[in-house]
């Protein structure tokens, strides 16, 4: 089978490799379609893995199921997730579930920039059958769940007001996603016109100089998370959702955090109970993310799939192989 193999944090080759094969437990998937994830694009966090098939917002049709696995067929459409934690450590029972060493140990073979994935039995039981939702849309659950798992972190809840800084593909699902919880009103920043407006569109208002319950920060940007810090009313939260650089200072006033009793966290990935309540929203119709593909590749540009990604020309590419 062909993959697209990252030899670079800017440099993709296509190559063949042997088809995957499903072991007692495993799953064989074909991929019908892979999301770019801005993850995906961060140098500090690729360079590491380096050299890597990327991978994590998939979607695939069941090709073999291994003896002992349960739940899915050949045939069937799946969102298949990439971790999973074990449910049992001092981590998991405290909430933070993907920071379990199970979760960051298990993982696809090789990952979703491929024609076919081998799914471990760790991870077959995550497997996600989708009935009638379309793959495009379920290219976005795990990009959901990601977003759903912050908003709990800070706390949002009915009658609270959120402001999300920065409208890409995480801040506009914020914003939808938001608006099912029966927020009282979602502030919006946003420097890019047409992404203020598609922010605009989902019921977001522009934000002026209004204090908030809760703020998400969807960007890196140094800048723009002091401004979400700032806008944090008394007793409210700060959600720091994009990844930082290595070795990045926040420019956040301590004393403010103090007075006002800020509380500020941060969210990574998602866990199981996360990546269901996100498709049923998206199979629901509650959350509907199809208007944010922009752009669609085969396997072969996946290099100009990430490069789209990364010069933000692209709000969602999607590589289909």
């Amino acid at each position: 089978m062909r993959v697209a193999l990252s030899v670079g944090v800017d440099e993709v080759r296509v190559e063949e490799v042997p088809d995957p094969v499903a072991g007692p437990g495993e799953v064989v998937c074909r991929v019908l379609a892979c999301g770019v994830c801005v993850s995906d694009v961060s140098a500090g966090w690729v360079a590491p893995k380096l050299p890597v098939v990327l991978w994590h917002e998939l979607v695939g049709e069941v090709e073999q199921v291994g003896d002992g696995v349960d739940g899915v067929a050949a045939g069937d459409r799946v969102v298949i997730h990439h971790h999973a934690p074990c449910g049992e450590c001092r981590r998991c029972r405290r909430g933070h579930e993907t920071l379990c060493e199970s979760f960051r140990s298990t993982a696809l073979d090789p990952g979703g920039f491929a024609e076919r994935v081998r799914v471990p039995a760790e991870l077959a039981g995550e497997l996600l059958v989708l009935a009638g939702l379309d793959t495009e849309r379920a290219t976005f659950v795990e990009p959901l769940a990601c977003v759903l798992r912050a908003l709990d972190r800070a706390g949002l809840s009915p009658g609270d007001s959120l402001l999300v800084v920065g409208a890409g593909t995480s801040g506009l699902l914020a914003i939808a996603a938001a608006h099912t919880r029966a927020v009282d009103v979602v502030w919006v920043r946003e420097p890019r016109p047409e992404r203020l407006e598609r922010a605009l569109g989902l019921g977001a208002e522009r934000h002026g100089n209004e204090l908030v319950d809760v703020a998400i920060a969807c960007t890196r940007a140094r800048d723009a998370v002091a401004d979400a810090a700032a806008a944090v009313a008394p007793g409210g939260a700060l959600c720091l959702y994009a990844p930082p650089a290595a070795g990045t200072p926040l420019d956040l006033d301590a004393l403010a955090l103090y007075q006002g009793e800020i509380d500020v966290c941060a969210s990574y990935s998602a866990g199981p109970a996360d990546m269901r309540a996100a498709l049923a929203l998206i199979a629901g119709g509650a959350v509907d993310p199809a208007a944010f593909v922009t752009h669609r590749v085969p396997l072969e540009q996946t290099g100009a799939a990430l490069e789209l990604q990364r010069t933000g020309e692209a709000l969602k590419a999607l590589v289909l192989p």
